[in-house]
């Protein structure tokens, strides 16, 4: 077993970008709808000096701005600009304060956390234990459209799914003690880590004056949601016009400090337009993290450009052929498993910018377990599985692909190829990603091309537990149940490896799902740029508010 010392190095040695939000991305991340903007349309005329304007590229337009309910990550990386989260996470799994002063155990079960004193919103209101401990009350309001369930679910009081329990009205693991201090008591001791990234850096804290003026089950849909009027993090919300820009300005009353750069637009365009625009000066940096995608075919064009810094490594962006173990048991998703050619699709969608998904985490994780090797593609070895499954084979099989990310697109025609050859008898069905994503969350699907970005820490709970809320492959396993929970609830960073190296032998043998490639993460932005995004792509914010332009 790798000693605590050895492992805290592999973490600053391996770790780059995370979610959720994780995460969780990397530059096919599909969590979020795709932008296709290629210029037309609204014309963009943006205001403000161009020294202290921010124009950020991205291939994918936000689902909204609502705080409590973001599924995509183009909407929690613009949220994290606007609303404040107690932590930050500069590097995978390590946390400074942010909001909170300091976040402090004794027992791994009690959490005291205390706020920085003066920290205010945009309108002069104070920021206080009262605003977080309401954000949480209402992430587990059963009337409450919310993502963020399952990252407080270990909160004492919660259901699995991070609703209240029966008959409850309340969070009873929700402690206000004063203005800036507050006591968070989980069900069982917990790795801090756990809940410092869950609840610490991915729960963004909204405004009690503000969210309190609307019923709680209209949240979703109202101007709270979609033109946000209260900032508490470093930019204020403008505008947004739809599928073509965002427009942000700097917070005056920024509790670290008012941002250098005082605009920021980022905007929509499509894949071939954004490396157009990086070369010309249109946009100082592509997003990156999977909402700001540039083409693999381009990757050399952009590295060679003496006016622009271009890195790339690995990242926590996944791409899942997700499949409904609903209609699918396991020897014929592991026929589909076998049917697949994850290495040709590395090798020609991504000129081996990309890696196999041996399981269901990245190399960037510290929990990756090298020696759980990746099923190898064997077309006889796929044929044989699905003629001892019985399964009839001339079932028509459909293939759901979001459309607007083409590497995807152009990496299903290679499945449905592979699978074909092994007996399946599938055809694709395309959507846009929006309608995609909803016919898979709801399991009105067969099997389907899904991406997903993980978070720093290993609990997988919201992608393969009943209880989460990403269970997009409708799994329902015993085994996956408890060792999800023996991971959850372990204190101990070696057991904790223990668990999930258990956990991703028996997720690969049983194929809950094809965990087809993890795409490399480029940092693409102009040399007249100071800041930008770092190796760890969920932490690249940390210090936006310094940014600077020559």
């Amino acid at each position: 077993m790798v000693s605590f010392k050895k492992l805290a190095l592999l973490i600053m040695i391996l770790f780059g970008m995370v979610f959720f939000l994780v995460a969780c991305g990397g530059g096919s991340d599909d969590t979020e709808a795709t932008g296709d903007n290629d210029g037309e349309g609204e014309e963009f005329a943006p205001d403000g000096d161009e020294d202290d304007t921010l124009y950020v590229g991205l291939t994918n337009a936000p689902g909204g701005f609502n705080p409590l309910n973001a599924p995509d990550t183009v909407a929690q990386w613009i949220l994290r600009m606007l609303y404040p989260t107690l932590l930050e996470q500069p590097e995978s799994l390590t946390f400074e304060g942010n909001l909170a002063e300091s976040f402090e155990t004794e027992d791994n079960q009690n959490f005291t956390v205390t706020l920085r004193s003066g920290a205010e919103w945009s309108d002069g209101e104070p920021i206080t234990a009262d605003d977080v401990a309401y954000t949480l009350e209402l992430i587990a309001n059963p009337d409450v459209e919310t993502t963020w369930g399952v990252n407080i679910s270990s909160l004492e009081g919660l259901q699995s799914t991070g609703k209240w329990e029966d008959g409850a009205d309340g969070v009873a693991g929700v402690e206000v003690i004063d203005e800036q201090t507050l006591i968070l008591t989980t069900k069982t001791p917990v790795d801090p880590n756990y809940i410092k990234e869950m609840i610490g850096f991915n729960v963004y804290i909204a405004p009690k004056h503000i969210a309190e003026q609307y019923e709680p089950a209209e949240l979703a849909n109202s101007e709270f949601a979609t033109t946000p009027s209260v900032s508490g993090s470093i930019y204020q919300f403008v505008e947004y016009e739809t599928d073509s820009y965002v427009q942000l300005e700097a917070n005056p009353t920024y509790y670290k400090g008012e941002a250098q750069l005082k605009n920021v637009y980022l905007r929509v365009v499509n894949g071939t337009n954004l490396v157009t625009e990086l070369q010309s000066g249109g946009v100082d940096m592509a997003a990156g993290g999977g909402i700001g995608v540039v083409p693999v075919t381009e990757v050399d064009t952009l590295a060679n450009d003496d006016n622009l810094d271009f890195e790339s490594y690995p990242g926590f962006a996944t791409q899942f052929m997700f499949i409904n173990n609903e209609e699918f048991d396991a020897d014929v998703r592991l026929a589909m498993m076998y049917a697949i050619d994850r290495e040709a699709i590395v090798e020609q969608l991504f000129r081996g910018n990309a890696e196999i998904l041996n399981s269901t985490y990245t190399s960037a994780s510290v929990y990756f377990d090298p020696d759980v090797e990746a099923i190898p593609h064997d077309v006889d070895r796929a044929r044989e599985l699905l003629e001892e499954s019985g399964f009839d084979s001339s079932q028509e099989i459909e293939l759901t692909v979001p459309t607007g990310n083409r590497a995807r697109e152009q990496s299903a025609s290679l499945i449905q190829q592979n699978l074909e050859e092994a007996g399946f008898n599938v055809t694709q069905v395309t959507f846009d990603f929006v309608t995609a994503l909803a016919n898979v969350r709801e399991g009105n699907y067969q099997i389907g091309l899904i991406g997903i970005p993980l978070t720093s820490d290993p609990d997988q709970t919201y992608l393969w537990s009943q209880s989460g809320t990403t269970n997009l492959a409708r799994v329902n396993d015993d085994k996956i149940e408890a060792l999800l929970e023996q991971g959850r609830t372990s204190t101990d960073m070696e057991e904790r490896q223990e668990i999930y190296s258990e956990l991703q032998e028996y997720w690969r043998d049983q194929a809950f799902s094809v965990g087809l490639y993890g795409d490399f993460q480029y940092k693409v932005q102009s040399k007249n740029l100071n800041g930008g995004i770092k190796e760890f792509w969920g932490g690249s914010l940390h210090d936006m508010h310094e940014w600077t332009k020559n």
